[in-house]
């Protein structure tokens, strides 16, 4: 005798069992990386600078405020937080050496760790999700940090919720030629063919806890990063911005330029289409 419900064919009730597991994975697994973003301009933004050659202070307000100012402009609304590394920075919201432990001349790779440590602690502990922002070095450091955290490596925390990077004018691929002549120290990490970027580039796009989306952004004009190296990761080719004439240094630098900032923002705000 036939168990079948009437007007219940045995197809759609196997349709509705799968809709039912559907669910209930989804409700224990969570969403995907994707449905994860929160595409909005109110997550909390933090600016991590470069590697500074000739001293052991950096100003991260010289080098962020305008960017913070147009990008407030532009409608964002979380907090602006100015990362600092070095034991002599000053106008910083946060300095790393509160959460790691290396040294001025320290290849980026001990300072990502701190910042994954810091991340942790602050941010993804507590449920948040934040995007960065990195110039030159820095973008190395917050790469670094999705990364570490991301293959479980000694000194780095538990996966960390970034949800974009933006990195501006940063040498994934090493510094321009002169670099080369660096034989030790910080200025050492950022050359071609370093132990640190060659670790760096086993993954051109890792990804954090809840999914990470990169914008590489670099220029022609820029003397300190050659454009190629630049835009070294592996992402769609809309995540790759090139501009014709924007230095790396000076007033018109990545920061202080209008139509990166703007270009920025829509990378911290909108997943890529």
């Amino acid at each position: 005798m036939s168990t079948t419900r009437p007007g219940v064919a045995p197809t759609a009730r196997r349709l509705s069992t799968a809709a039912l597991l559907a669910l209930l994975l989804f409700g224990l697994l969570g969403a995907s990386p994707v449905d994860a973003r929160t595409n909005d301009k109110a997550k909390p933004v933090l600016f991590v600078h470069g590697y500074n050659p000739t001293s052991s202070s950096t100003n991260c307000g010289g080098d962020f405020d305008k960017m913070i100012g147009q990008l407030q402009s532009q409608g964002f609304t979380g907090s602006m937080v100015r990362v600092g590394f070095y034991s002599g920075d000053v106008n910083c919201d946060v300095n790393l050496r509160s959460y790691g432990s290396f040294g001025d001349s320290s290849s980026w790779k001990a300072i990502s760790k701190a910042l994954s440590s810091y991340i942790w602690r602050e941010y993804t502990s507590k449920g948040i999700a934040v995007d960065v922002v990195g110039y030159s070095m820095g973008g190395l450091i917050a790469r670094g940090a999705v990364l570490g955290t991301q293959r479980a490596e000694s000194g780095f925390a538990a996966p960390i919720d970034v949800e974009d990077v933006i990195t501006l004018g940063s040498p994934h691929n090493g510094a321009a030629w002169y670099s080369n002549a660096c034989l030790w120290g910080q200025c050492a990490s950022l050359k071609p063919g370093s132990t640190d970027l060659n670790w760096l580039n086993q993954d051109g796009n890792p990804q954090g806890r809840n999914g990470t989306e990169f914008t590489t952004v670099a220029s022609d004009g820029d003397w300190v990063v050659p454009t190629s190296s630049g835009l070294y990761m592996t992402l769609p080719s809309t995540n790759k911005v090139r501009y014709c004439c924007v230095p790396h240094t000076g007033s018109t630098n990545y920061m202080h330029t209008s139509s990166v900032i703007t270009r920025s923002g829509n990378g911290l705000a909108y997943a890529s289409q």
